[in-house]
């Protein structure tokens, strides 16, 4: 029997490390009048107070969204060998610091994110460690 139990657990394959934490991109930064588009708030899942934002300081922030037409992945420019299209494309950005005490973040990303963006999905990567 024990055998069998086994062979049962060794079968079954572990699931990858999750390499990133889902979050949604909630409004840019601004005042009654103005509004900063350089500065993107974000709301991570599972944080619900300033203090839970800390873990996440400095870690990279992806957007991803889809586009009309394919481009040629960067790491596909090998010679002798076609290029390989994608129409996903990423923006990147980095989480600056928190933004109230509801667990909110500010992030800035290298393109300031569309406005179609608003209410999407980004996805909250779990590096660089600061540990």
């Amino acid at each position: 029997m024990s055998a069998e139990q086994d062979v049962k657990k060794g079968s079954t394959p572990e699931a990858p490390p999750k390499l990133y934490v889902k979050g949604a991109f909630v409004t840019f930064r601004r005042s009654n009048a103005n509004q900063r588009n350089r500065c993107a708030i974000l709301q991570i899942e599972g944080v619900n107070s300033k203090e839970d934002t800390d873990f996440y300081l400095g870690k990279r922030v992806a957007y991803i969204y889809k586009a009309k037409r394919p481009r040629a992945k960067h790491n596909a420019f090998r010679k002798g060998e076609e290029k390989q299209l994608s129409r996903f494309r990423v923006i990147w950005g980095k989480v600056q610091r928190a933004h109230g005490n509801n667990g909110l973040v500010r992030s800035a990303f290298r393109k300031n994110l569309p406005p179609r963006a608003l209410g999407g999905m980004v996805r909250i990567m779990l590096y660089p460690s600061r540990i």
